[in-house]
Parts: structure tokens; C-alpha cells; sequence
């Protein structure tokens, strides 16, 4: 992603904590502001996400229309606040949007085990329903109208967020498929492949990394066909 400064950081973050304590608290069924209860299903994490970052990028691209924003939600507040800090920034508010998205995603599941609402932070089933939400979300973003020369905003956003997508499963996922493999075997046994292998950093921290290999002549299953 493209690594946003500190001091711009700085100005996103009460934002994002609040939408992020928003959609943990729906998630818990605690009461709101209004002390209604608004009790939802783990599985709806999905929802919530999309909804969160649809209110985001339509605030946006009201924002880019020129028209004058008078945000109600955390997501919309959120979304004003990246194009305010775009405005001086030399990324613009994609930058904002983006690191804004992938905080979010990180910050909920934390929310939720801190509050005893959850055992992990992540899992497949997560990371799943986080990645659906999030192209989902592209995908109907794509569908939105916009004035003659407002084209890039779309784009842009629909970028942004295929990105952030590509970028959690590069990050997040493939390190916990990494650990799974090394606990329960691999599910691949076709002739070319990647391998799991122990690996060290330069302080001696163990870890994992991938190597690419030929396992023709190696295995026992249909790994065997030389034919390829």
C-alpha cells in the first residue's frame, strides 16, 4: 500500500478508532448512544465492512463532486477526514483511503478480543468474509454514477481497495497458511509447487518462507507424471 506519513497518520487515527469501536460494538449487540441494541451475528462482520466502506467511498465521491458533506456516521466522518488530509498530502486521499480500510480491518477482530467476544483475532473464516467484503464492495463501486471527468474517482477507489485485498492476503493470510501447513501437511501434491520451509531472520527469529520446486519423481501421488 502506498505507506501514508506519520503526521498524516496521526490525523486518520481517532476517526478510524471510532468507526472500528463502532462496527465491534454492533457486532457485540451492545446498546448505543440511543441505548438501542443493535445484536448481530458473527457473520455479519461481512455486512458491516461493506456497509462501512460503501458510506466511506459515496461520501468521497460526494466530496470530489463538489458537493458539501455534512457527515452523520462514523464511516462518513472517517471518509471527510481522509479527503481533508488528501488535500495536503501529495497521494491525495487514496493513500488515506486505503491505509484507512486496511486499519479497520485489523483494529475490529483486536476490539473483539480484548473484549472478551472473540478467541482470535484471526482465522480462515475471517479472512474469508473480510476479503468478500472488501471486493464486493469494489465491485458495487464500480456501478456508481459519476459526472463526465469523475471517472478516476471510481477507479481510483475500486483500485485502492482490490489492493488492500491483495495486500492482507499477502500479509496476513499467507503467514497463517504457512503455519498451518507446517501443523497439518499441505493440501497440494501437484508437480510443481511451493514448499514451506524453516527460515531465520538475521536476529535468529524463527519463521517460515516459501521456495518453488520441481517434486516430479518426489512424491507418491499424481505428483508421479512426468509428463508435464
Amino acid at each position: 500500500m502506498p505507506y501514508i506519513e506519520r503526521a498524516e497518520r496521526d490525523k486518520l487515527e481517532a476517526y478510524i478508532n471510532d468507526l472500528a469501536e463502532d462496527i465491534a460494538r454492533r457486532l457485540s449487540g451492545k446498546p448505543n448512544k440511543q441505548g438501542k441494541r443493535t445484536a448481530q451475528q458473527e457473520e455479519d462482520i461481512s455486512g458491516l465492512y461493506k456497509e462501512a466502506i460503501l458510506d466511506m467511498a459515496d461520501t468521497i465521491i460526494a466530496g470530489e463532486g463538489g458537493k458539501a458533506l455534512s457527515p452523520k456516521t462514523p464511516a462518513q466522518k472517517l471518509a471527510r477526514q481522509v479527503l481533508e488530509v488528501g488535500r495536503s498530502s501529495s497521494m491525495g486521499w487514496l493513500g488515506g483511503f486505503q491505509y484507512s480500510v486496511t486499519r479497520i480491518i485489523q483494529a475490529v477482530p483486536h476490539i473483539m478480543v480484548v473484549n472478551l467476544e472473540w478467541q482470535a483475532e484471526f482465522r480462515y473464516f475471517l479472512y474469508a468474509l473480510t476479503a468478500g467484503a472488501i471486493e464486493q464492495s469494489a465491485l458495487e463501486i464500480r456501478t456508481r454514477q459519476v459526472p463526465t471527468g469523475s471517472q478516476w474517482v471510481v477507479d481510483g477507489l475500486v483500485g485502492a481497495l482490490f489492493d488492500t485485498k491483495d495486500e492482507y492476503k499477502r500479509r496476513v493470510n499467507i503467514p497463517y497458511e504457512a503455519i498451518q501447513i507446517k501443523k497439518s501437511g499441505d493440501c497440494y501434491d501437484v508437480p510443481f509447487r511451493t514448499e514451506v520451509v524453516d527460515a531465520k531472520d538475521a536476529e535468529g527469529n524463527k519463521g517460515f518462507q516459501e521456495i518453488m520446486r520441481d517434486f516430479r519423481g518426489v512424491t507418491q501421488k499424481k505428483s508421479e507424471d512426468k509428463s508435464i
